[in-house]
């Protein structure tokens, strides 16, 4: 299902007149049909069994306007029973088709030659976590808390309405806010169909999540950033002094486009026409020095994900229980379903989904400076070399991004770190205010979400703070060459 595309004198004969028949211009996108096909097979699959969001509200308003024009001759057959979702389309058939298939508590992958059952053998008994529903967030099931002293609920009530007002040209879409001010959940709100209980896609705040895990790692003595990545197929070669934490600074030296379209779309053909996404990461050959030159990629992720499915044990089954009892169900976190590609090694770049208050809630453990009510889960010197700006890049540290010396929010107080991902997804963490805002949606142009608006409105409904909160590592000036954020310049199918 992942071939080349047709080059021949018939296609280039045909092509041409079906695009004008369903009022398209040319067949320039041809090269860029698998991916789409991919792309919206992965994700009709994910938003439906994971998200449990509408079908129409999928394919129309989160789906089709990021495979523009593909979406105007696609075809879509979500099999229930199999819990199967396979897209293809009108003009080449299934030259192009991709099949997703759904595996409770471990999301979609696409298959690229395994079968369902061949899947479904990878993947371990699933553990729950029962947490009291008479207790309010973040310990128990409980949502927002009662009133708080000192609120102005007023200007937070608009703050936050204001994140979900609509322009369906620009495709806002957000899909759900929450604010969490001292510990307490003091708002949240959802639309098209998403609820408090929704799974949603965090895209690229995954890699902090990812980043997280080697945290765990660390702490236990089982990972040190400052050695060289263990990865057995670089022994020996060139490759073999870059360091994890090049790897989770962005910095490897390997060359990577994070792009779904145009001549170098590494980005999607990793995620959406692989079986192997690490694997194809590493082979990438190096074009600078390793610690250097900020490259964002999620490669990069993928292979620090299969690095920490490596270290525990190798296999599906050894990820998901460390996952589930060193960290989720230590915070009371019980909707995460981190997904996985189809040699069974995790997608930590880019898939994992959880509720919203389950996302406000890994947030809060980095604002409590790793510590749960009492229990130290991530020590404070992980979230210090976290969320410390990296020699390549001042405003990013390891798979965090920072607003050192307030350049990347200019609005928001330097100590300001978040959890970022495509389409304009945010965990945001402010110190200085004892803030954690998320906002999860699918803003098909980033930047034109009003960010700083939301959480400068939130911080203004605050109390002032008695003793401002000293500067974290975050807010150090570090002199580097400016950056763009490839969260809001990358260009995805």
């Amino acid at each position: 299902m992942s071939q080349s595309p047709i080059k021949s004198p018939l296609v280039s004969i045909l092509c041409p007149i079906l695009m004008s028949s369903l009022g398209l211009h040319g067949c320039a996108f041809q090269d860029e049909i698998p991916i789409a096909s991919g792309y919206a097979a992965k994700n009709i699959c994910s938003d439906y069994f994971v998200s449990g969001l509408n079908p129409e509200t999928i394919k129309i308003r989160l789906v089709a306007p990021q495979i523009k024009p593909f979406n105007k001759i696609w075809r879509i057959n979500l099999d229930e029973d199999k819990k199967n979702v396979t897209v293809s389309d009108i003009i080449f058939g299934n030259r192009y088709a991709h099949e997703a298939h759904y595996r409770e508590g471990f999301g979609c992958t696409l298959l690229h030659g395994s079968t369902n059952d061949e899947l479904n053998q990878q993947i371990p008994p699933l553990k729950t976590l029962s947490i009291p529903t008479d207790t309010q967030w973040p310990i128990g099931a409980g949502g927002t808390a009662p009133p708080v002293s000192g609120i102005d609920y007023g200007t937070l009530e608009r703050s936050v309405e204001n994140a979900f007002e609509e322009d369906r040209d620009l495709g806002i879409n957000t899909l759900s806010v929450a604010v969490a001010y001292k510990d307490q959940l003091l708002m949240e709100k959802y639309a098209m169909s998403a609820t408090a209980q929704s799974r949603l896609i965090g895209w690229s705040m995954t890699k902090s999540f990812t980043s997280t895990l080697v945290g765990l790692l660390f702490d236990q003595g089982k990972l040190d950033p400052k050695k060289a990545a263990p990865v057995a197929e670089w022994k020996n070669t060139e490759k073999q002094n870059i360091t994890l934490e090049n790897l989770l600074h962005m910095a490897g030296g390997l060359q990577w486009s994070e792009t779904s379209k145009g001549s170098t779309p590494d980005q999607g053909i990793m995620l959406f026409r692989q079986p192997d996404y690490a694997g194809y990461y590493l082979k990438k050959p190096v074009v600078a020095e390793p610690g250097v030159q900020f490259n964002y990629s999620t490669g990069a992720t993928s292979l620090i994900a299969r690095i920490v499915q490596h270290q525990l044990g190798g296999s599906i089954n050894h990820t998901y229980q460390f996952m589930q009892d060193s960290l989720f169900h230590k915070i009371a976190i019980s909707s995460a379903v981190l997904e996985y590609d189809e040699a069974g090694q995790p997608s930590g770049g880019a898939n994992l989904y959880m509720t919203t208050r389950d996302w406000t809630r890994l947030g809060l453990l980095y604002l409590r400076q790793g510590n749960w009510f009492g229990e130290q889960i991530l020590s404070k010197e992980w979230i210090q070399f976290a969320t410390s700006p990296s020699p390549a890049n001042a405003q990013y540290g390891a798979q965090i991004w920072l607003n050192t010396e307030q350049k990347k929010w200019p609005a928001l107080p330097a100590d300001t770190y978040a959890f970022v991902g495509f389409e304009g997804q945010y965990v945001i963490i402010v110190p200085q205010h004892d803030l954690v805002v998320t906002r999860l949606g699918a803003t098909f142009e980033t930047d034109r979400f009003a960010l700083e608006a939301l959480i400068s409105g939130v911080i203004s409904s605050l109390p002032i703070p008695a003793t401002p909160t000293a500067p974290s590592a975050g807010s150090h000036p570090i002199i580097v060459s400016p950056v763009l954020d490839p969260e809001q310049q990358r260009t995805a199918l």
